[in-house]
């Protein structure tokens, strides 16, 4: 199935090749971000846990040179994760910052992410070469931070990848960026928790390396 370095791992009967953190993590336990992903709609979350009943989103940044193409991908990451976070029920006000006026009175964590690196093969170019069209990928930088006091909380890189073979036989290039949204929103709900999810997922984790954009 291609290079897999210590930090990747595959997942949904081989559709999805997914780096997040560590992969003995992920293989072992069934509460992580990429494994929750793969559920309908977000694992429930209980409000008497949690430090924070709101989360609010930047805008995620976009180089330049791949605006007129990835912002469409890189704003579905984004309203994925808000619309997943939503569907819990608890978290109130969720959505984007700039919407918000008046700022919550209760806490709440703002999010702000990067796009790094970006390849998504078209279904033409699939069709047409199949194997040959090469991977897709994403890769975000993501920041938290406290709303109240702007302390960063946690950063991480989240990133998932397609290999060839399996952009080629699921046709599922496009749907990373909506995957990512799942992952995100699941692991934002684990980090706005009174014990920041860390028996999930620890807070230092070593950042999971994407690959260069082109």
């Amino acid at each position: 199935m291609g290079n897999r370095p210590v930090v990747r791992i595959l997942v949904v009967a081989g559709l999805v090749c997914l780096t997040l953190f560590a992969a003995k993590k992920q293989k072992t336990d069934s509460r992580h971000p990429y494994a929750t992903a793969e559920l309908a709609s977000a694992p429930a979350v209980n409000a008497s846990d949690l430090d924070y009943t709101a989360i609010l989103f930047e805008d995620f940044t976009v180089p330049e040179k791949w605006q007129a193409k990835a912002r469409v991908l890189v704003n579905t990451t984004r309203d994925t994760a808000i619309s997943r976070l939503a569907g819990t029920h608890v978290f109130a006000p969720v959505g984007k910052i700039q919407d918000q006026n008046p700022l919550p009175e209760a806490p709440y964590l703002v999010v702000k992410g990067a796009l790094l690196n970006y390849r998504i093969v078209g279904a033409g170019s699939r069709f047409l070469v199949g194997v040959a069209a090469g991977n897709s990928y994403i890769t975000y930088q993501v920041q938290v931070y406290d709303g109240k006091s702007n302390a960063l909380q946690s950063q991480w890189q989240l990133a998932t990848e397609n290999n060839a073979f399996v952009g080629t036989f699921s046709n599922n290039d496009s749907k990373l960026a909506t995957y990512l949204g799942n992952a995100l929103a699941d692991y934002l709900a684990l980090r706005a928790r009174k014990d920041k999810g860390v028996d999930v997922v620890p807070l230092e984790e070593p950042a999971a390396k994407g690959k260069s954009g082109k």
